[in-house]
């Protein structure tokens, strides 16, 4: 029995380290799973890691282009001042700052620094134009790639654009008789045929003839003896605002009203002159010159006439601030008003602007210094030595500058007939959206013509000039914001 015992004692032994073997064996497979499963998964957190960090690189280096290109829409904007200077600037500055940079400025992961290498593409043309920002992430031998879409809106921050170069404008027609001469690129804006006549050996130079599509080949008219060259017309693919010129005549500004202005007394003792009489402002006597009066202006004010006699000079003074003055009659039959300081003078005339003799208003000034509104519908008239060097906004009234006249600035109208005839030489911006603009007897102008219909007769030219919109005095000066310049879309993947 003990004998017995004793062999089942030995056999349990073995049988226990049997377990226990078996027991060591499960444990050391357990644990070299959860090894194995533990190191697959550090693994796989760590290609995880990289993987979206990678996507954050690309992601950064899409939105830092996407900031640095603001900047540039807003200095190229500030820069220019038409659609076609300001995105050959914007593409220039794409080019020169941010196409084909490596972004760097991240912070190292894990020893490997990374890294966006960036590209800036132009998708299509015209305005709005898309561009497209790609870019690629890159962490050691990880990439990935995004792209950022965008788009730019320009728009003109004076309300007035027009193209490069143009000499004219013109809605319906142009005719050019004798001599006649246009330097630069001509619009005309309707489909119909013969809406360029020229005879003699009336002459377009220095530029292009932009038709709409439809009037290609049919749009110029000559006579079979045609003595000067034919131009060629061309497709015309820029937009030309007619609403807009049509809405800044439309926004002829409501007149200010104020105070009548108080009487003032100049002269000795015995010979007192009532330079401001009853609302009337009188540079009409010698008085006026020898006791040298000038207008202080302190304020805004208002006259019922003013009237300029005997060669006499009003020195408005601005002190250096913008003041208006409202005149129910301009008579200038013979004087001369200048403009002293760096401010600027709005005149509204209400209803009669007559200007004779030499008399010139601000003829030794710069032109941004006076801007006359005239209401009446009396027609102005620029003849002989005279000159005005500012900006005229006329409501609905004709306006005829001939014999040496001149006139240096903007010509906005609102009414039907502008006429430039003998000798008269403009340097001129004219936006006479209604206007038929008749050049006759050796007139010139300088600058651009834009006009329901041209005419040109005998020696006379119309030269394309650039004139600096920006200073446009009438209309809607407002600038755009960043944000209606460019609109981005949102950031996706490349696959």
């Amino acid at each position: 029995m003990q004998n017995q015992y004793k062999n089942m004692k030995k056999n349990e032994d073995g049988a226990i380290l049997a377990i226990v073997m078996m027991a060591l064996t499960v444990l050391s497979l357990l644990g070299l799973a959860l090894a194995t499963a533990s190191y697959a998964n550090i693994k796989l957190t760590t290609v995880d890691r990289d993987y979206q960090a990678t996507y954050y690189i690309a992601e950064g280096g899409a939105n830092q282009t996407y900031a640095d290109i603001k900047r540039l829409v807003e200095s190229s904007y500030e820069n220019t001042h038409t659609e076609a200077a300001f995105f050959a600037e914007f593409n220039t500055q794409i080019d020169q700052r941010v196409n084909g940079v490596s972004i760097s400025n991240f912070e190292e992961s894990f020893t490997e620094k990374p890294r966006a290498e960036v590209k800036v593409e132009q998708i299509t043309d015209g305005n709005p134009r898309s561009y497209q920002i790609t870019s690629e992430g890159i962490i050691g031998k990880r990439t990935r790639t995004v792209i950022k879409p965008f788009q730019i809106n320009w728009e003109s921050g004076s309300a007035m654009d027009v193209p490069e170069n143009a000499v004219a404008i013109i809605k319906n027609s142009i005719s050019l008789k004798g001599s006649a001469s246009l330097s630069g690129d001509v619009y005309i804006d309707s489909p119909k045929s013969e809406t360029i006549v020229m005879k003699g050996g009336a002459s377009i130079n220095n530029g292009d003839v932009y038709v709409p599509e439809n009037a290609v080949g049919k749009a110029i008219k000559t006579p079979n003896n045609f003595g000067g060259t034919i131009p060629e017309d061309k497709v015309n693919s820029t937009s030309i605002l007619w609403d807009v010129y049509q809405e800044i005549i439309a926004d002829f500004p409501t007149f200010p009203t104020y105070s009548i202005a108080n009487d003032e007394t100049i002269g000795g003792e015995y010979n007192r002159f009532n330079v401001i009489d009853d609302g009337n402002l009188n540079i009409n006597s010698w008085q006026v010159s020898s006791y040298d009066y000038t207008l202080n202006l302190a304020k805004n004010l208002q006259f019922n006439r003013m009237t300029f006699g005997s060669n006499y000079t009003l020195d408005i003074i601005t002190n250096n601030k913008d003041y208006n003055i409202v005149v129910k009659n301009l008579d200038l039959s013979n004087g001369h008003i200048n403009i002293i300081g760096s401010g600027k003078v709005n005149i509204y005339v209400e209803d009669t602007f007559s200007i004779g003799s030499g008399s010139t208003i601000n003829s030794s000034g710069n032109t941004n210094q006076v801007n006359i509104y005239y209401k009446g519908s009396k027609p102005v008239q620029i003849s002989g030595g005279q000159s005005i060097n500012g900006s005229i906004f006329v409501e609905k009234a004709d306006i005829k500058l001939t014999g040496g006249g001149s006139f240096e600035g903007f010509l906005v109208s609102g009414g039907t007939s502008i006429t430039y005839a003998g000798g008269t030489y403009s340097s001129a911006f004219v936006l006479a959206p209604y206007a038929d603009v008749v050049l006759k007897g050796g007139a010139g102008v300088d600058g651009t013509i834009i006009a329901n219909k041209l005419e040109g007769v005998g020696g006379v030219s119309a030269t394309f000039n650039t004139i600096d919109l920006a200073n446009f005095p009438f209309g809607t000066n407002s600038s755009p914001s960043a944000g209606d310049l460019i609109e981005r879309q949102p950031t996706v993947e490349l696959d």
